[in-house]
């Protein structure tokens, strides 16, 4: 089930479940890249704009490690390889080969482990600590193993797994998607979900079908058949050599998860004053209003969070 030699070259009917949520996504990012372009210094006169400098992403996973045949394409479809330590970003394309292995520690303090032989995408990502944080990865061929972090602990209706037959929710979950395409000597073709721990699901215009601890989802490739639960978990489910990495994993993420997303939200707004004092040296006063704008929004997320966990508190005495 080795991967396509052309792995950027997705699916029509692939891509067409992100059109609508390519549009929010250029929404969310749009006030970022326009505050980091307006505090850009001017060029002088005659001089030709700079356009080679990249436009702002948002951050998805450090690299915890790799083995083997890994490459990375991202939204331009360059590819480059990665060692421990490097950085992936929103739009960026994993594809491992027949011994290739990467696992990353993602933004929102989860863990994610991604297997030979897979072809994925980070079509979504935002971890910025507060309710529109999200995650939306496209799987064409192959697994990963996913320990959630806070986006599938407080904003699960946003963690998504797309397929080419299905979506994928969860619940708080460590589980493994699979897909094995059609021609495969691995086993039947189609989309697969197998939980570890929590709780996730598989959805299509069919219906859908809820997964439990130590239970595998699947649906057919072509065929307009209903998500079903396994009797089994079946044998294509296998460790990698690196499998020994996730044991107490969810635990160790589940401790630290209020931790990590209090720094980041700290972070966020060290970042964004030290973006108002630049736009107010340079004097943008465009830039300005939108910083204004985005720290008047944190403040308002940030007050309705504490009046619901205040609101928890008073409910469970």
């Amino acid at each position: 089930m080795a991967p396509s030699s052309t792995p950027l070259e997705y699916e029509t009917e692939m891509n067409r479940p992100f059109l609508t949520m390519a549009t929010r996504i250029a929404a969310l990012l749009a006030a970022s890249m326009f505050v980091s372009l307006a505090c850009a210094q001017a060029p002088a006169a005659g001089d030709a704009p700079d356009t080679t400098k990249p436009l702002e992403v948002n951050s998805a996973a450090t690299v915890a490690l790799v083995e083997g045949d890994v490459t990375i394409f991202n939204a331009a479809k360059q590819k480059r390889s990665v060692k421990v330590g490097d950085n992936l970003v929103e739009g960026d394309a994993i594809v491992t080969g027949k011994d290739g292995e990467l696992h990353l520690n993602m933004e929102d303090g989860g863990y994610m482990a991604i297997r030979p032989n897979t072809r994925m995408r980070i079509v979504k990502y935002q971890a910025n600590g507060d309710d529109s944080d999200s995650g939306v990865f496209s799987l064409l061929q192959g697994s990963f193993r996913s320990v959630t972090g806070w986006i599938g602990k407080l904003n699960r209706d946003k963690y998504l797994v797309r397929t080419p037959h299905a979506t994928i929710g969860i619940r708080g979950t460590d589980h493994e998607p699979l897909v094995i395409p059609p021609g495969s000597s691995e086993g039947d073709p189609g989309t697969y979900d197998k939980v570890n721990i929590g709780g996730s699901y598989i959805q299509t215009d069919e219906g859908r079908a809820e997964i439990e601890p130590n239970r595998a989802g699947f649906v057919p490739h072509g065929a307009k058949g209903r998500p079903r639960l396994l009797q089994n978990v079946p044998r294509w489910f296998r460790a990698t050599r690196n499998e020994h990495l996730l044991k107490g994993k969810h635990e160790q993420v589940q401790k630290l998860i209020e931790h990590r997303r209090e720094l980041r939200r700290k972070e966020i707004i060290r970042r964004l004053e030290a973006r108002k004092a630049q736009a107010q040296r340079n004097h943008h006063p465009a830039a300005e209003k939108k910083l204004h704008e985005r720290e008047a929004m944190m403040k308002a997320r940030e007050e309705a969070r504490e009046k619901r966990k205040k609101a928890q508190e008073e409910a469970g005495r």
